[in-house]
């Protein structure tokens, strides 16, 4: 990015921080607050805010590229962090482009699209199996290429450990390879609704074989029947389309860690300039980041030197970019230069 760019970019995040007379972070006088600029390196840490009047007022002044604050409250947030005080943590989840296998031959919106289904995955395991009321859950747009969801209240003192079991439940991984769970689990209900799938498709007449292979991906070689029945291949592929169909591929590590830092809901996010924002339950599914989380007033068209070719879906319109001069919207500018593909054009 060079410096006119640089100043491009910062003035459009200058602007929308301008705007914003709040920030979505709960007990904020009990959280870290971390920053990154456009105009250091690294990242200031263990700053602390009295009152969300106090951050925002900090923020206009000091324009972040990138914003975040503890999952973890803290009695001296400022402090260091062997004298922080530890109160407790959110349970926080991340679902990231970055998980989905096959995620670098979509395109920007297919990808997101197959995020927020592993989120819907994740929502129904915290409603359905661990009874989370949705009255405890946030679910926020992280600005770039996935989802946070945040449980508030419930689990604020789980150590490290016990979040790992939650994590493992989610994940599937609480399927023991002989398939032995406890009786009422919800992962217990769906491994013998696949397995019963299979056998559905094992007791047909004719073409059983190319059936099975196909839903399981699996050969069945020149077993029969009753071989078939007698291995572990009807099992041992239940527990694998269980997983498939129902864990949610998250970010393991997010979960696990009770000190975490999280992008700040109301926030821009420093390498797409797309707000983080908190997305409603009821109105998932209906979401589109690609159109709701674009600051207003950035509509106004600037020049740019793209030197990438470029599809971009963004604000409500797709651009086919080649190399070399471009008129595009602000909003479209500034996610091209921070992406690293374009440059604001020298007049």
């Amino acid at each position: 990015m060079n410096d006119l760019s640089s100043q491009f970019v910062q003035q459009h995040f200058r602007k929308y921080y301008e705007s914003v007379t709040e920030f979505g972070i709960k007990r904020v006088m009990n959280r870290e607050v971390a920053f990154s600029s456009f105009s250091k390196q690294g990242m200031v840490r263990h700053t602390s805010f009295p009152s969300m009047e106090a951050l925002v007022s900090y923020v206009r002044e000091n324009t972040p590229q990138h914003f975040y604050y503890s999952s973890a409250y803290y009695q001296n947030p400022s402090a260091s962090m062997e004298n922080k005080g530890w109160q407790g943590a959110d349970l926080v989840f991340d679902i990231d482009g970055d998980h989905i296998p096959g995620s670098e031959s979509m395109s920007y919106r297919e990808m997101l699209v197959t995020v927020k289904l592993e989120v819907i995955k994740l929502l129904n395991i915290l409603t359905d199996d661990l009874g989370i009321g949705k009255e405890y859950l946030e679910i926020v747009f992280s600005g770039s290429r996935g989802y946070h969801v945040h449980v508030y209240s419930l689990f604020d003192e789980l150590e490290s450990q016990e979040r790992r079991e939650i994590v493992d439940y989610i994940s599937g991984r609480c399927i023991q390879t002989n398939n032995d769970l406890f009786p009422r689990s919800r992962w217990a209900e769906r491994l013998i609704s696949m397995r019963e799938k299979l056998l559905e498709i094992l007791a047909a007449r004719g073409g059983w074989r190319k059936e099975l292979e196909k839903m399981t991906g699996e050969t069945t070689g020149n077993m029969t029947k009753k071989e078939i029945r007698e291995s572990d291949y009807i099992d041992r592929n239940a527990r694998k389309l269980a997983v498939e169909l129902y864990a949610s591929k998250i970010d393991e590590p997010v979960t696990i860690d009770i000190h975490r830092l999280i992008r700040t809901p109301g926030s821009l996010h420093g390498k797409t300039g797309m707000i983080v924002r908190t997305v409603n339950y009821e109105n998932l599914e209906e979401f589109d980041p690609l159109t709701e989380t674009i600051p207003e007033g950035g509509g106004e068209e600037v020049k740019i030197l793209v030197s990438k070719k470029n599809t971009v879906d963004l604000g409500g319109r797709t651009l086919e970019l080649g190399e070399g001069m471009a008129k595009v919207p602000a909003y479209m500018a500034v996610f091209l230069i921070l992406r690293g593909v374009a440059e604001i054009a020298r007049e």
